[in-house]
């Protein structure tokens, strides 16, 4: 499906020249302001907005595919003659069930309807429409991307899906839970018999530094059905930064869709959804599915340990399928750390069994021989938390330079677009809390009518309904145009037509550091247009301020404004900065050097372990 242009046009009047002065600008973003803090607070907004025919029947939509834009276009079709109301999922996931109920029934829904990426792969798929159910919905209407659907009637729901969500909580809390626990806590206590596995592998071995550099097997077992994203830009930029130095990764993965990779060298395990009651039950037990598998493919030779010099897996929640893979293979385990999950869980993403989730996280970094952080300010984190520097090795994130460089098809995006002869501002990414486009979107209020600014963003996620809601209730003082998710081949040349790209992160609302090393960052800087960041941890060590791009406070509405007016009005700093940029990636920041401290870190581990 192609992707969908929202555009806001403006003809703002003269006297919104001025960036401080009491005019329609400051009066819409504090409305907007008003917009966004009601908006968050009250997940089901009622029935009494101008403008709504009442007397249609009411079908509450669950976006649960990360892309509203399509769920809608679905939904529209699926339910002709009802009203349609989307429903946040970004707050229903903090509320609590009792409370999430009480505003459905108030409501008085007719229908509920469910779109999702995967219906199969689809968690707590029951439990939603168990809910739905007991809102007084008389109808559960789910489908999915690829055109599967679901529908079932409030009895029907009663009948099947209540028993089967019961069976499933009861043998996953009274088997799962407690079998996941155990097995833990086995790995943990044999990971003390691993140094006579590898002592048994090494006997009689050449010298690590005698030998050629061979390979790797890569390991991600996050049950997903995403195609893109930043997981997936990351294992595929391993991957060919890996190739580009030489050596093989051999892949166990979850899922090989979106990823750029020779088949051969891949191998898919497909989740189960023998359990899908809650998120925590679908993991757990994919955790036990994926290992079970991983090991099969091992030991029947699939995965030839002859080509593998260590095994390489991106930690993710409830899984621990590469300490297992190393206990009975003896290979070293390096760990790519991208953040606590327990962390996560907590300001992120909720998930119940969270005591299970930190035995869980302790067990892969006590069984990591190297722990890969993208960051200084993670590699502090785990230091603080009692993990020896010496395992830990900071690689940030990279981008692939030469599909995303200058002149990619950017002019064709603008004609497209219809901003061949405006300065383009651009935002690209999932719209994730931390990433601020809600920021840039009070910003684009605040900006001068003289710089001629568009502002482009492109992507999907949480925010986007925030962000887009600040742009709407301005009126006509803002152009701005939201794509909605696109395929990631095309991101270079969105990226390619803009003029400058802003990079608005936000601090963590725990007061945390911010300790990511965000991807759209490298991939902004590669396109050689000067990039506008927060100054926040390693953003403020990649940008270099009035050299390679522009800094300014995270949050700041008003000074990323005045940012943009500046390079909007001077061409000539644009062309230095986007320059700067270029060659600072090049030199320091694809994922060939990514792979480089990968590869060149596990080289000098096992020299040292066969000494």
């Amino acid at each position: 499906m192609e992707p969908s242009n929202k555009s806001y046009q403006v003809t703002a009047p003269e006297s919104t020249n001025k960036l401080n002065a009491p005019d329609v600008k400051s009066k819409a973003l504090n409305k907007t302001r008003d917009v966004a803090q009601s908006g968050r607070s009250n997940i089901f907004p009622g029935r009494e907005i101008e403008g709504v025919n009442h007397t249609r029947p009411l079908a509450l939509l669950l976006d649960m595919s990360g892309d509203e834009r399509v769920a809608m276009t679905w939904a529209l079709a699926a339910l002709p003659t009802a009203e349609i109301r989307p429903i946040n999922k970004a707050d229903l996931k903090w509320e609590s069930k009792r409370g999430a109920l009480t505003r459905v029934r108030a409501l008085k829904p007719e229908v509920f309807a469910v779109f999702a990426s995967d219906l199969s792969m689809q968690s707590a798929r029951s439990a939603m429409i168990v809910l739905a159910a007991l809102s007084g919905a008389r109808r559960v209407v789910m489908a999915d991307r690829s055109g599967r659907a679901l529908e079932r009637s409030r009895t029907g729901a009663m009948l099947v899906e209540a028993p089967r969500l019961a069976l499933e909580l009861l043998i996953g809390y009274g088997l799962l839970v407690p079998l996941s626990w155990l097995l833990t806590v086995f790995l943990a206590l044999s990971l003390r018999f691993r140094d006579a596995a590898r002592a048994s592998r090494t006997a009689g071995a050449e010298l690590e530094s005698e030998k050629p550099s061979r390979g790797a097997l890569y390991i991600r077992a996050t049950p997903s059905s995403m195609a893109e994203g930043g997981m997936h830009t990351h294992t595929s930029g391993l991957a060919s930064g890996a190739a580009a130095l030489g050596h093989r990764l051999t892949m166990l993965v979850n899922s090989a869709a979106g990823l750029q990779l020779p088949p051969h060298n891949c191998v898919s395990i497909k989740p189960s959804t023998s359990f899908t009651a809650t998120k925590a039950m679908f993991e757990l037990w994919n955790n036990i599915a994926f290992t079970i598998r991983s090991l099969q493919l091992v030991g029947r030779g699939d995965c030839s340990l002859d080509e593998i010099d260590f095994i390489y897996q991106r930690y993710s929640r409830f899984n621990w399928t590469g300490v297992a893979l190393s206990l009975v293979t003896g290979l070293p385990l390096a760990l790519e750390y991208n953040a606590s999950e327990i962390w996560v869980s907590r300001n992120w993403d909720p998930i119940a069994q969270l005591w299970l989730l930190k035995r869980f996280e302790q067990l892969n970094l006590r069984g990591a021989d190297l722990i890969f952080v993208v960051s200084e300010v993670e590699r502090r984190n785990l230091t603080r938390a009692g993990i020896g520097s010496e395992r830990i090795i900071v690689n940030p994130n990279g981008v692939d330079t030469d599909t995303f460089s200058p002149d990619c098809g950017g002019d064709e995006v603008r004609r497209s677009l219809g901003v061949a002869n405006k300065t383009v501002v651009g935002f690209a990414g999932t719209f994730g809390p931390w990433h601020g486009a809600p920021v840039l979107a009070e910003a684009a209020l605040l900006v001068s009518k003289s710089g001629q600014c568009h502002f482009l963003f492109v992507g999907e996620g949480e925010q986007r309904s925030e962000a887009e809601a600040i742009i709407e209730a301005a009126g006509s003082i803002v152009g701005a145009t939201f794509t909605g998710r696109i395929p990631h081949a095309l991101v270079p040349s969105y990226l390619d037509a803009c003029d400058i790209l802003v990079s608005p992160h936000v601090e963590s609302a725990d007061g945390s550091e911010f300790f990511g090393s965000p991807t759209k960052l490298f991939e902004y800087m590669a396109m050689a247009k000067p990039v506008i960041a927060s100054r926040l941890g390693q953003i403020a060590d990649v940008i270099a301020d009035g050299e390679s791009g522009l800094l300014v406070e995270p949050g700041d509405s008003s000074a990323l404004a005045r940012a943009i007016e500046r390079l909007a009005q001077d061409h000539a700093l644009r062309a230095r900065l986007g320059t700067a940029a270029r060659s600072a990636v090049v030199e320091q920041y694809s994922w060939r050097h990514n792979a480089a401290r990968v590869f060149g870190a596990a080289r000098t581990f096992n020299t040292q372990v066969e000494r």
